[in-house]
């Protein structure tokens, strides 16, 4: 969840929960009491959302069980927030999508082994919505806000194929104020 969209969910809970109120002192009933409850937990839930899933920094590892929270990891904040949403293809690749809203396009860098070889972003195919990204292979996305992530797959586990868990470990490295020059 963006910062904006966090101040959105927590001012119409507030909206709610005045409004329920207000209806509930004037006309005592079972619906305004439902209301007010489901507007507090409105409320409550945007104030404490789940950090399991998400990584402030600007670069960093992460290892998450993305069988789990539908796939999705978030990383960076603000105008640098790329939601990744990933799903399983086996211990020696992912599958990596462009569905959350927050990203505008995915991108392999199959020709590379490192981040910092990738001297611009722009020269690679963002134009599907899915890509099989290998271990140790490098993910590009670009999110509505203009800006860059590179990601490389660290390791992948998979429940079906001897691991105890699916995970996902890979690093990332956010390129902020629109630079598409990770060397």
């Amino acid at each position: 969840m963006t910062k904006n969209q966090k101040k959105i969910a927590i001012i119409t809970s507030i909206i709610g929960i005045i409004g329920f109120l207000i209806w509930l002192l004037f006309e005592p009933s079972f619906e305004p009491a439902i209301g007010f409850i489901l507007s507090l937990g409105g409320f409550f839930s945007s104030l404490t959302f789940n950090s399991k899933y998400k990584k402030n920094r600007l670069k960093g590892t992460v290892k998450f069980n993305y069988s789990n929270n539908n796939g999705i990891y978030e990383i960076g904040k603000n105008e640098l927030t790329f939601e990744t949403k990933w799903s399983k293809a086996s211990n020696q690749s992912i599958y990596l999508y462009n569905d959350p809203a927050i990203i505008s396009g995915i991108a392999i860098a199959d020709t590379k082994n490192q981040m910092n070889e990738i001297k611009d972003a722009t020269e690679f195919d963002f134009s599907s919505r899915c890509r099989t990204v290998q271990k140790h292979g490098i993910a590009i996305l670009k999110n509505t806000y203009e800006n860059f992530a590179v990601i490389r797959i660290l390791d992948i586990k998979d429940n079906t194929r001897g691991d105890n868990q699916d995970e996902l470990h890979f690093e990332f490295l956010i390129n902020p104020n629109n630079k598409s020059d990770f060397s």
